[in-house]
């Protein structure tokens, strides 16, 4: 009688294994659909976010060129840069995934990046009319 307690224990123990194993393998590959989807239209929205990403490139590194040669500040000049880093942030991270989303983060930066770049041209002025005053002292 022990034996057969044993051995249906050892059954049911296999039993469990396996279909925990199976629940495991169902939710990675439903995860990989899930995570990378492979249609036409998601492969197309992702290259033209990532166009538009790249298309921003070389204004941002102008912006922190500026606000490295400025010491850029918190005040209310910086507002504007720190919407456009915050914004391009999230779209450069969300262009892989969530390519809809990157392009509705992209829709008012090209305007937010031109406004960030005279805020951080004045700052630049205004450090080196500070500058100057200082020297003359």
């Amino acid at each position: 009688m022990e034996g057969v307690a044993v051995v249906v224990l050892l059954v049911a123990g296999i039993g469990v294994v396996v279909c925990a194993l199976w629940v495991i393998v169902l939710r990675d590959e439903y995860a990989e659909a899930e995570e990378f989807p492979d249609s036409v239209e998601h492969a197309h929205l992702r290259r033209v976010a990532e166009a538009r990403v790249s298309a921003l490139c070389p204004g941002a590194i102008r912006l922190a060129e500026k606000e490295r040669a400025g010491g850029a500040s918190d005040g209310e000049e910086s507002a504007p840069a720190r919407e456009f880093w915050r914004r391009f942030a999230a779209a450069s991270a969300s262009v892989e995934r969530d390519p809809v989303a990157a392009l509705r983060e992209l829709r008012g930066l090209p305007v937010l990046l031109e406004e960030a770049l005279r805020a951080a041209e004045r700052e630049a002025v205004t450090a080196k009319g500070m500058d100057r005053r200082e020297d003359g002292r």
